[in-house]
């Protein structure tokens, strides 16, 4: 770092480090605070040549600018502030090229002695394809989707398809008119059942950030059981009422006190903060389960549980009541699964859908994880994106 001799580089850098000092009005005009008064002086710039390190003359308003046409404090502030933010964006930049360029390994020896050898093409396009040096194996990077007859985007649109309560038959009959792309509805089944297994096991490596009203409601789901004509057991839900984010789903056979206690307990391991309200109905277990996983007497509020009688004071549980509503969409279609072991592998893949992928008119069309601030680029075709992070998840 170059070592600042000029009192009034000195002067202008002790300006910057102090709140709201520098306020830009215009693309090359910019109000910089006194530090002896309480006003603003005016810096500005204008372009000058190309072919001087600094190409920009400036210019400011003060007394000492105008006693001796020299670069001031002031005009030095707004440099270093400029100077600042190229190098947080260029630092930004970088960042985002090793997110897009991640390290590749070889999947036989694991060495990350890797080299491109080129691409080679197949039906669906061109397929880059790696070599490593060390034990002199081709590979090509898994997406995902290695070994698999259809495309990424057929199958990322059928599992899409799936969480906004299409059947298995109606998305083959869509597949086949809208995609002339021929599947049986056995073949959807198989994709789903894949990748519901593998969205289930991605977890977060960062803690959410999330606010301090959560919501708490379970819902009920068919299992098919032996003899019996109707057996249902609970998936539980924990929700922030700030971002969506759902922080934790749980299937249970029944609802006592250590069913809502795992629950809640998956949702305190995911939040970064301790809730002051934890909003459910009256089921009497959250009533002892909430204060053995988060009473502190230490903390403003000790027992963070209310209670509702009913749904018309505040805050109530309608957002969680909704949340329910978009799983029946989903269950009713279903109509039940085979054991609890599919309905858990369902309910994680729908917390991964709700959390990733499905955007919330009520959060300004994001998604939960965008307003929990989850560093994941899930632009385009959300799907995939999240599949590539679950197989590269070591």
């Amino acid at each position: 770092m170059q070592q600042l001799t000029n009192p009034r580089e000195l002067r202008g850098l002790a300006i910057l480090s102090q709140p709201e000092s520098i306020i830009q009005t215009g693309k090359d005009e910019w109000d910089v605070r006194s530090q002896s008064k309480d006003a603003y002086y005016q810096v500005t710039r204008k372009y000058f040549s190309k072919n001087k390190e600094d190409p920009y003359v400036w210019s400011c308003t003060c007394p000492d600018f105008k006693s001796r046409n020299i670069a001031c404090k002031h005009c030095f502030a707004v440099q270093f502030s400029l100077k600042l933010k190229t190098d947080v964006e260029e630092d930004a930049t970088e960042k985002q090229l090793e997110k897009a360029n991640p390290v590749i390994i070889c999947p036989y020896c694991k060495s990350v002695n890797i080299v491109s050898r080129g691409k080679r093409k197949n039906k669906y396009g061109e397929v880059h394809v790696f070599g490593c040096k060390d034990c002199a194996r081709r590979f090509t990077r898994d997406i995902g989707f290695n070994r698999m007859k259809h495309t990424p985007e057929t199958i990322t649109l059928t599992l899409d398809l799936y969480f906004k309560g299409l059947s298995d038959r109606k998305i083959v009959d869509h597949l086949k008119q809208f995609h002339k792309v021929i599947v049986v509805h056995t073949t959807v089944l198989r994709w789903i059942k894949k990748y519901l297994a593998l969205l289930g096991k991605y977890a977060e490596k960062n803690k959410v950030d999330v606010g301090k009203l959560w919501h708490v409601d379970e819902t009920t789901v068919f299992i098919k059981k032996e003899d019996t004509k109707r057996y249902y057991q609970w998936i539980w839900n924990v929700m922030d009422s700030k971002t969506r984010y759902l922080l934790a789903c749980q299937v249970s056979e029944d609802r006592y006190v250590k069913d809502a206690r795992k629950v809640l307990k998956q949702a305190k391991d995911t939040a970064s903060v301790r809730p002051d309200v934890i909003v459910s109905d009256g089921l009497q277990a959250y009533k002892i389960a909430v204060r053995a996983e988060f009473y502190d007497h230490a903390a403003p509020v000790q027992n963070p549980h209310l209670r509702l009688k009913n749904f018309e004071i505040h805050p109530n549980n309608n957002i969680l009541e909704r949340l329910n509503g978009t799983f029946r969409e989903r269950t009713k279609v279903v109509r039940s699964f085979d054991n609890p072991v599919g309905a858990q592998e369902f309910a994680a893949g729908m917390q991964t859908y709700y959390n990733y992928i499905r955007v919330h008119q009520g959060i300004g069309g994001l998604t939960p994880a965008e307003m929990a601030g989850i560093p994941l680029d899930l632009t385009g075709n959300r799907w995939m994106t999240m599949i590539g992070l679950a197989v590269g998840k070591p």
